[in-house]
């Protein structure tokens, strides 16, 4: 019989039965009542929740303005971290459950010294809501699997990044970007710049010195999730191309070689593939793929970006030899404006690149457009070098080879003399892009006469050609030493990073010269000054070591090794220490600085 059907009488039910019929006939009905009666009224429920409300302890003063920074669940793959003590032991957070911290402290440069690292990724409470304030609206709206930094930190790394940063890199409108950062999250600029912004920031910074390297994975890691969505219309926008140059900035500080030459490489494609190649042409158009620029703000941004991307390229090859990715010939951007008329938006027009090489164009250059021309002058001066022709004829001074060194060194002697006053120092002094621009027409110099000396010695050219070239290359290399002399009481922070390279040239020079003549003071001076010069770039700017080592392990082959000072007579013992903990890095850095020799 099943259950809760009407038993049949004409069964005849024992009293020895498990069951009385009567009570099997009443037992659905009776669970009912059961339940009906257990319950409550609404007025029994919020008597309920009033008493266990007084009974709950309420938070001390340090829990509120805890909770108050919450934003969400962090991800397994990526914790939050903090600091509990002062001896540098960290505890990860998962969920409020410590594990270990291994995996975010591998290969991080943490402070020296024993101070703990602040706390900016905030803490999170597993039983609290995840919708609790606006920052966790936009973790679930963008996608994001770890909390933001707190909103102090993050004011502080523009604040970093707007004053030291910017200027050698101004391809972003400050004020915009600062507006865009209070729009909803889903207006706001993309994660993964603002990673890349922040990683520059606290590299910069005193404080959270020791979080650039969480901040460089983010970017990293949400630039390559934007790839992989949809079809991968997502990363075709000007700010992802601005985060990879940002990117590849930091791994050229960084020595991480092989990563910078891969992330110039996909900002300058982003580049080719949204026509910030052509933003000045009037012919026939190519396959657009994003809208055209609201106004003339946005346009200079997009040419910015552009010529950021080139330089950076341009850097890049000199440094490996390797081949350029941007050819010349297929730019249509004209240079970008003045930084003052960017910042306000006051449209000015601007001339090409292939006009900027005449001495009339070179008087129109702004600082940045400075920059951009003796970039596209390295790139000359490195096509020159390694793309020979069949005809070069090398060996004859009317030969096609010497025609284009007499070409290139005409270039840099007209630019020199040609550039407006406020391009010149010590008028432009205050400008990190003035103060590079004129270590990089030094600095060019001494390539091209350091590349014409090595083929006068070895085809046998008449002296004089190599002692005009040895002329040459000291008096470029005494005026970069000057120039850093005259800017020395400056922020180092605030130059750009790229002119540790300058110094390196010119340094190079000073080695070769002792050499040959190693009672010089005044050059042993100059030297000496460059090098003290280089050990203070190291303390923000890793890649002026290798520039170091390699210096030592020169000065130790020419046997000159006692020009130097006490402090700097460990190079040797520098590099064999960063040779056991940065074994990969060093090396690659070492084949990069000897392809410069070429030069």
């Amino acid at each position: 019989m099943k259950y809760g059907a009407r038993a049949d009488p004409s069964v005849d039910m024992s009293k020895n039965s498990k069951l009385d019929w009567v009570r099997r006939w009443n037992a659905p009905r009776c669970h009912v009542q059961a339940h009906a009666n257990s319950r409550r009224t609404p007025a029994q429920v919020e008597t309920q929740l009033q008493t266990k409300a007084k009974e709950k302890k309420p938070p001390t003063p340090s829990e509120s303005s805890r909770l108050q920074d919450q934003i969400g669940f962090p991800s397994p793959t990526d914790p939050p971290f903090k600091s509990n003590s002062g001896d540098g032991n960290t505890e990860m957070y998962t969920m409020g459950i410590p594990g270990p911290a291994e995996r975010f402290f591998d290969n991080m440069a943490l402070p020296n010294d024993n101070s703990p690292v602040p706390d900016i990724l905030p803490d999170l409470n597993p039983m609290a809501s995840p919708l609790d304030d606006g920052m966790t609206w936009e973790m679930i709206g963008l996608g994001l699997e770890e909390p933001l930094p707190t909103q102090e930190a993050i004011d502080e790394f523009h604040e970093i990044y707007f004053k030291y940063v910017h200027p050698s890199v101004p391809m972003l409108h400050q004020y915009r970007y600062r507006a865009a950062m209070g729009l909803s999250p889903h207006m706001r600029p993309p994660v993964c710049l603002r990673y890349a912004i922040w990683c520059l920031g606290s590299n910069l910074s005193e404080r959270y010195k020791g979080h650039q390297e969480i901040f460089y994975r983010r970017a990293r890691k949400y630039a390559e999730m934007d790839e992989m969505k949809g079809l991968g219309e997502a990363f075709v926008s000007v700010a992802h191309a601005q985060c990879w140059v940002l990117i590849a900035s930091y791994e050229f500080q960084m020595m991480f070689f092989p990563r910078a030459w891969a992330s110039v490489g996909r900002a300058v494609r982003l580049c080719h593939m949204m026509g910030l190649n052509r933003l000045d042409w009037d012919g026939l158009d190519v396959k657009q793929v994003v809208g055209p620029p609201r106004d003339w703000t946005e346009k200079e941004e997009r040419r910015r970006t552009f010529w950021m991307a080139y330089t950076t390229d341009r850097y890049a090859s000199m440094g490996t030899g390797w081949p350029l990715a941007v050819d010349e010939r297929d730019i249509m951007t004209n240079l970008p404006a003045n930084e003052e008329n960017f910042d306000k938006s006051v449209e000015e027009s601007t001339i090409t690149l292939s006009a900027s090489m005449t001495p009339e164009g070179a008087a129109r250059l702004s600082p940045l457009a400075g920059v951009v021309y003796m970039a596209s002058l390295f790139g000359k001066n490195l096509t020159h070098l390694h793309r020979p022709g069949d005809d070069e004829h090398d060996d004859d001074l009317q030969g096609v080879f010497w025609k284009r060194h007499r070409e290139l060194d005409n270039i840099l002697l007209k630019t020199s003399l040609s550039l407006p006053l406020h391009l010149r120092l010590p008028a432009g002094i205050r400008n990190p892009n003035c103060v590079f621009l004129n270590m990089c027409i030094h600095t060019s110099t001494i390539c091209l006469h350091q590349a014409a000396l090595f083929k006068a010695e070895n085809k046998k050219l008449p002296p004089s050609l190599v002692e005009q070239s040895s002329t040459r290359c000291l008096l470029a290399a005494a005026e970069v030493t000057n120039i850093m002399r005259l800017i020395s009481h400056l922020d180092c922070r605030g130059m750009n990073p790229f002119i540790n390279f300058c110094l390196y040239v010119a340094a190079r020079v000073f080695i070769h010269m002792l050499k040959k003549s190693p009672d010089e003071a005044e050059v042993r001076s100059s030297l000496d000054f460059l090098l003290a010069a280089m050990r203070q770039f190291k303390t923000t700017n890793p890649l002026s070591e290798s520039f170091m080592i390699q210096l030592g392990l020169d000065l130790q082959g020419c046997g000159i090794e006692d020009v130097l000072q006490n402090e700097t007579h460990s190079f040797t013992t520098m590099a064999r220490l960063n040779m056991a903990v940065r074994l990969p890095s060093l090396f690659t850095a070492v084949q990069w600085i000897e392809e410069l020799t070429k030069l």
